[in-house]
């Protein structure tokens, strides 16, 4: 008896250790593929040519060759040859988004960075607080505030650098957070709340006394951001003062809008330290800009113009002339400036000489001609104020919201639509020694780029987009740009266009694409004539009659939707490429729609376990492999949910099946991709990165090598070649050159044996040799050019004397 009860404990006791052992032995497997993984670099192909958005520009009082350049999704970069060459300096922190970087006035070294850029656009990327660098940017710590979210301005006493105060703008989705005036008395190791207004409102600026840091000055901000509406504005926005250093503050009001305020810009100039500026948001009869002449006691109206084009919000900021007095500019779509206090205002310049939407503005102290702009393309410089722009070409932190490819031999090209930067064409790699320059670059499209697709059998046609929804398609042999937005009948409600609004070509017909408004439209001869398919997929919903902040707001109120989408709009495509007409659509309010039929008949599919309603579909992806297998993207994160909602169903969307599996928290999803040989190899890219999963979902491995902190907005897998190419928010366009090891990693790690991996046929073909010699000296230090592949892809010959064209073939 006493045995079989030992043999009873053992056996219970085994019971309970191979699940733990099998659980432990799969986390080995896992850490080593991720080991292996991580030997897998991508490569940064750029494009640097038009840049991207600046958040912020701070320049050492101390070296004025010296600049920190924040990038609003980009990381932080740092000249030390004013702008020459440039060096990322923030890469491998948590946050990518900047909003504000400030240099120690008396400790040249010490660099502060307030993550999560300050503007409330619906692309905006957030942070985790301040960060503190004491070696000029070469390694950092985080400071705290990280609820944050958004980070207006950092301020430093000039008598004391351990006095630190920060404008936190807090979360723009949701309450809470860290909001208001902070402030730190050594050095930001802890925080006072000095200036808290409630859970709505944030301070957006901050500004010391030009003649006195005990006399401080904060912009406070209300405002709310979802999926379909910005409501820009309260109130209790309005403008704070301080006169014990941040210790306590008050209101003050007179002379200033009674009613509800919106974004506030201040401005203060040692030229006459009484004097203070704001461009202030508010009703059309109050709104303007606002001067006080006894240190923001009483102001008074000068002008009734504020910043306009994509909303006062985007832009909303000013700086004084530190020796006139009378002397502002504001950023706006276009510079504005006035040279009397306010009374008039002009146009700095019109968009001739530099790129529009205006962000951030320094002035050189010495010499009032010499500016440095930032914008949505990237840092300017002038130096003659504003007559004439040099632009820095050499930033590789454009914006891409999506990208296609197509199949050109020897190297297929990328077409990629970017914020504000229209529609970009280049190569994924060149026959040429230097590897992708600017000049391989073109924008055949302007404005905002989104959609963009090649034809799979025709290179030569590319359909593309900008915002709300006009579509075009694109002839490189003519270079002829064709409208081919569908049009509702003359009986028919308005079209409701996604700012993004999501196109397809059928994989069993090239000719037949698909593009969604709130129902989805086809055309068989490439967009010459369109037929909707459905009726409207979306709820339908009203934007106005949704909540904001606890309650439903008057249309008078501060909305600011003038450059949103409209609500209730299809965003994500996709038909099963092993079954003609099984369609699958997303909406911007949380419905996922099937037909079987090719659009003859609709369902609606089933939920999505566990997300919030009316979260954003982001993506749907037919499976390769199996016809009654599809994944979907949601996205809660303007709801202020930052989880990670991944499904896949395996019965046409009756049912869903989470395949979040182990990814961090914290981690929206963008898209999914499925590889075409291997059922089982999954691809997300994240607001964090690329992951990819060997089993379907139940696993996530980051693939980091090469990449810095930054979100991918879109993937495709060049099927022919085996790469991975991501489109980036805020650093261009990622090359993962023939990723097929991944396919079988885990066996070989299983194995546990030296494995060598098969690779693609290489190209062999001698590389020309542009601008006379290779590293093109001529063009100086600062041409950008980007990295062919470095390894064995291909054979190379370097003959300088060889002509200046190539021909390659497979080997």
């Amino acid at each position: 008896m006493r045995n079989t009860s030992i043999k009873f404990l053992a056996m219970c006791l085994m019971g309970c250790l191979i699940p733990f052992m099998d659980m432990q032995a799969q986390n080995e497997v896992q850490q080593q593929i991720k080991e292996a993984a991580n030997r897998l670099t991508f490569r940064s192909i750029g494009p640097a040519l038009m840049g991207g958005r600046i958040a912020d520009i701070a320049v050492s009082p101390h070296d004025q060759s010296t600049w920190y350049v924040a990038a609003g999704s980009g990381n932080l970069w740092k000249t030390t040859n004013s702008g020459v060459t440039w060096t990322p300096v923030f890469d491998d922190q948590v946050s990518y988004s900047i909003g504000c970087v400030t240099v120690d006035p008396n400790r040249p070294e010490v660099v502060w960075v307030g993550t999560g850029e300050n503007v409330s656009g619906r692309h905006v990327g957030w942070g985790d607080g301040v960060y503190k660098s004491l070696d000029g940017g070469r390694t950092w710590k985080n400071m705290g505030l990280s609820k944050s979210e958004h980070i207006g301005k950092i301020l430093i006493d000039p008598r004391d650098s351990d006095v630190v105060l920060v404008a936190a703008e807090g979360p723009l989705w949701s309450d809470g957070g860290h909001r208001g005036v902070y402030r730190s008395t050594d050095g930001g190791e802890t925080w006072s709340l000095v200036l808290g207004i409630d859970e709505h409102t944030g301070v957006t600026d901050l500004e010391f006394a030009p003649d006195n840091p005990d006399i401080l000055f904060a912009a406070a901000y209300q405002r709310r951001r979802h999926t379909w509406s910005l409501l820009a504005g309260g109130p209790q926005s309005g403008i704070y003062k301080s006169a014990d250093n941040g210790g306590s503050w008050r209101q003050v009001t007179a002379g200033l809008p009674a009613g509800d305020k919106g974004k506030i810009g201040l401005a203060v100039t040692p030229a006459n330290p009484n004097i203070v500026y704001a461009t202030i948001e508010a009703s059309s009869s109050e709104r303007g800009f606002y001067r006080s002449v006894d240190r923001g006691e009483h102001w008074e109206k000068r002008n009734g113009y504020i910043s306009g084009g994509t909303g006062p919000h985007y832009y909303q900021e000013i700086e004084a002339s530190p020796v006139n007095p009378d002397l502002v500019y504001q950023m706006d779509v276009f510079l504005h400036v006035t040279r009397d206090g306010g009374k008039t205002f002009d146009y700095l310049e019109t968009g001739r000489d530099k790129h529009s939407d205006n962000h951030a503005l320094w002035i050189d102290p010495a010499n009032g001609q010499h500016l440095l702009v930032g914008t949505d393309a990237g840092l300017f410089e002038s130096f003659d104020e504003g007559t004439r722009w040099r632009h820095f070409p050499n930033l590789p932190i454009s914006q891409f919201y999506k990208l296609g490819l197509d199949n050109t031999e020897p190297f297929y090209n990328i077409v990629g639509g970017a914020q504000d930067l229209g529609t970009l064409i280049g190569p994924s790699r060149t026959l040429n020694a230097e590897g992708i320059r600017n000049r391989d670059w073109y924008v055949p499209l302007g404005a905002d780029g989104y959609g963009s697709v090649f034809d799979p059998k025709d290179p030569n046609i590319a359909y593309m987009e900008y915002q709300q929804g006009y579509l075009f398609r694109y002839d490189r042999k003519n270079h002829e740009v064709i409208n081919i937005q569908p049009v509702a009948g003359p009986d028919e409600v308005p079209e409701r266009w996604n700012w993004d609004s999501p196109i397809l070509i059928s994989p069993h017909n090239h000719q037949r694409i698909y593009f969604g408004s709130q129902r989805l439209w086809k055309s068989d001869n490439r967009g010459d004539t369109w037929e909707p398919v459905s009726a409207d997929l979306t709820t339908n919903t009203n934007r106005y009659e949704l909540e904001l902040m606890g309650r439903v707001w008057s249309t008078d109120a501060l909305y600011d939707n003038g450059a949103m989408s409209k609500y209730a709009t299809l965003t994500a495509i996709s038909e099963s490429p092993l079954v003609e007409g099984l369609l699958y659509t997303g909406s911007d309010d949380g419905l996922i729609h099937v037909s079987e039929t090719g659009g003859e008949h609709w369902r609606m599919a089933g939920p999505l376990p566990k997300v919030p309603e009316r979260s954003f579909i982001n993506h749907m992806e037919a499976s390769l492999h199996d016809e009654a297998t599809v994944f979907a993207v949601a996205d809660a994160h303007k709801f202020g949910d930052y989880s990670p909602y991944l499904f896949m169903s395996t019965d046409r969307g009756i049912t869903w099946a989470s395949i979040a599996g182990d990814l961090p928290e914290g981690t929206i999803v963008w898209v999914i991709k499925q590889d075409h040989e291997n059922e089982n190899l999954l691809f997300i890219g994240t607001e964090y990165g690329i992951f990819f999963s060997i089993n379907r979902g139940e696993n996530w491995i980051k693939l980091g090598g090469g990449v810095p902190t930054i979100p991918f907005r879109d993937l495709e897998l060049h099927t022919r070649d085996h790469d991975l190419v991501g489109a980036t928010f805020g650093r261009g366009f990622y090359v993962l050159d023939d990723y097929s090891a991944l396919r079988t990693l885990s066996e070989a790690v299983e194995q546990a044996e030296a494995t060598t991996f098969p690779v693609r046929d290489a190209w062999w073909y001698i590389p020309n040799v542009p601008m006379q010699a290779k590293g093109m000296p001529t063009l100086g230090s600062d041409s950008y050019v980007a990295d062919n592949p470095a390894f064995g892809a291909m054979i190379t010959y370097y003959l300088p004397e060889v002509p200046q064209t190539s021909k390659a073939i497979r080997q």
